[in-house]
């Protein structure tokens, strides 16, 4: 490993030569950095190239650094938000004496009703548990409505829509015509769970990502590629809620 000096930290990377490699790049992935070099170019100018955009790099580490805290910081205590069909709502926490202990949406608050007195992680566990149980009943109210819409207006049908807890995949098709939505796109925007139902509907038509399978797409989400690139940027976020 190699060390490059920015703004006084020291950042480690590593010289990577490639046979495949046309020309110099940088890669900074879970918080690592990578210079691929090709086999022409020696690794003098390598270490020029890196330090030509030092700043790039060290800007990237941060917003890294930044995303992974934000992922590994849910408390769910009172007055952290969450998201909602692509808005941030503050958590409000209602101690009852019970029995019913449960999450609801009101006034533009997301409530959990819990006992008293529970010790600190025994509470963020019933207000986890209690968050993703509201969470997955709306998805499994609204979710299915959408795919009905959506259908129609491809004049695409399906057999039957399956809601999912899944950490990787956020929706699927079979070939029997059955359509797989993950749950936790009810946290995104409206327009993102249309582009998932739309290309997983698409895909009853097209099962590949032909240049007919996008064109379908498009017709019917111009902005596809907007959604598409939100997902892609804010899904691991939504994935590390409830996990």
């Amino acid at each position: 490993m190699e060390n490059l000096e920015v703004n006084n930290k020291i950042i480690e990377y590593e010289l990577y030569k490639s046979n495949r490699a046309k020309r110099l790049s940088i890669t900074v992935k879970d918080r690592r950095v990578r210079v691929t070099v090709p086999t022409h170019v020696s690794l003098e100018d390598a270490k020029s190239f890196l330090e030509s955009h030092k700043e790039w790099v060290l800007k990237s580490l941060e917003k890294q650094k930044l995303k992974a805290q934000n992922e590994q910081s849910v408390s769910y205590s009172a007055g952290e938000k969450f998201p909602y069909r692509g808005r941030n709502y503050p958590l409000v926490l209602e101690y009852t004496s019970g029995p019913d202990y449960y999450a609801t949406f009101k006034g533009s608050r997301l409530i959990a009703y819990i006992p008293n007195n529970l010790e600190p992680e025994r509470q963020r566990l019933l207000v986890m548990e209690l968050l993703k149980k509201w969470y997955m009943e709306q998805a499994e109210k609204i979710l299915p409505e959408q795919v009905e819409y959506y259908s129609k207006l491809l004049n695409v049908p399906y057999k039957k829509i399956k809601i999912k807890d899944q950490k990787s995949r956020w929706g699927s098709c079979s070939n029997k015509g059955t359509i797989n939505l993950n749950w936790r796109i009810i946290m995104a925007p409206n327009q993102v769970s249309a582009y998932v139902i739309i290309h997983e509907l698409t895909h009853l038509k097209h099962m590949d990502h032909s240049r007919s399978f996008w064109q379908t797409v498009e017709s019917y989400l111009p902005d596809y590629r907007k959604w598409k690139k939100w997902l892609a940027v804010n899904g691991k976020l939504l994935m590390s809620y409830f996990a």
